[in-house]
């Protein structure tokens, strides 16, 4: 059996397919009960029979999805692109984690769970039974904790609670997923998911209140927490998902690559065109960030314009 959940959407004006959820999920891959060719040709066979759509890009791949080795037999171009970078730590005991890094960094981090045990935060996973409640509090304390801040605009929308109330349940009972409260004198004030893999624990999202973080450092307390989680699982790694906030590098995780893959159909004219779009962005970007950092920004304008004519020539 092989599966992959996509929707067609326009691109720039060419008709592709995606994963559901793409732009707001950290990972992207395929299902399949074997890692065979044959399988993997059930799925190619499966998509080639559906119309309408000239490109699929799958982006978020990482170093071990099983889409690259299927997109590796694709008929048609594939054109493979650098994707995000998650962060990602070893299944191993806090201590052990705690003696990888710098002495005073593991010093100070100690420090402030210290304070946080001191103040007696209760930290406690939910029973499936209180699911629903709990993710509908947590999704509360999200909207509080970002106010004003630039909250993604989906956490807000009806269809996000419906989405995580509805699913949650199930995968807490299936342990697939955890929910964790944290409380300070009876009263809850952080709350989070996590999602359980074959051989990852993965923080998905929390809510905090401004109140807790105005006494302890929640990070500490998070990571601890999931690290500890991690271990008890017997899972290899525990990932802080995308982006490299500060929070995060502090424990000097690895960095894993992502990849963006882009497949055209077999037999369709100027798919090409796309990939070569999405290189001068890239690149475009890349100087923007780039420029910020210069005293100037003119040679930079200069090279970066010159990067982008070669990226859409392909030269």
């Amino acid at each position: 059996m092989a599966a992959v959940p996509l929707c067609l959407v326009r691109r720039r004006g060419w008709p592709a397919l995606v994963p559901l959820g793409a732009g707001i999920s950290d990972y992207t891959d395929v299902l399949l009960t074997e890692n065979t060719a044959a399988i993997r040709d059930v799925l190619t066979t499966a998509l080639l029979a559906e119309p309408g759509w000239r490109l699929l890009e799958l982006p978020e791949l990482r170093p071990d999805a099983l889409a690259l080795h299927w997109t590796a037999e694709w008929p048609g171009r594939v054109t493979q692109m650098p994707g995000a970078t998650s962060l990602e730590l070893p299944g191993v005991p806090l201590d052990v984690l705690l003696a990888r890094l710098p002495g005073r960094t593991a010093s100070v981090i100690r420090r402030k769970l210290r304070k946080t045990d001191a103040l007696g935060v209760v930290s406690s996973q939910v029973p499936v039974e209180r699911t629903v409640d709990a993710v509908t509090a947590m999704l509360k304390l999200h909207e509080e904790q970002w106010r004003g801040r630039g909250i993604n605009a989906e956490h807000l929308t009806r269809r996000f609670v419906e989405h995580l109330t509805g699913a949650l349940p199930q995968m807490v009972a299936d342990g697939q997923a955890v929910v964790v409260e944290h409380r300070l004198d009876g009263e809850m004030l952080g709350s989070q998911v996590n999602l359980v893999g074959h051989d990852l624990l993965g923080y998905y999202l929390a809510g905090i209140s401004p109140r807790l973080k105005e006494r302890i450092d929640v990070a500490s307390l998070l990571i601890r927490g999931d690290v500890e989680m991690t271990v008890e699982h017997g899972l290899c790694r525990y990932s802080l998902m995308r982006g490299e906030e500060d929070y995060k590098l502090r424990w000097r995780p690895e960095r894993i690559e992502h990849t963006r893959l882009i497949c055209a159909r077999p037999g369709i004219v100027g798919a090409a065109g796309y990939p070569a779009m999405l290189r001068a962005k890239q690149t475009l970007q890349g100087w923007i960030r780039t420029a910020r950092r210069l005293p100037t920004s003119r040679t930079a304008l200069v090279t970066a314009l010159r990067s982008i004519r070669g990226a859409a020539t392909g030269s």
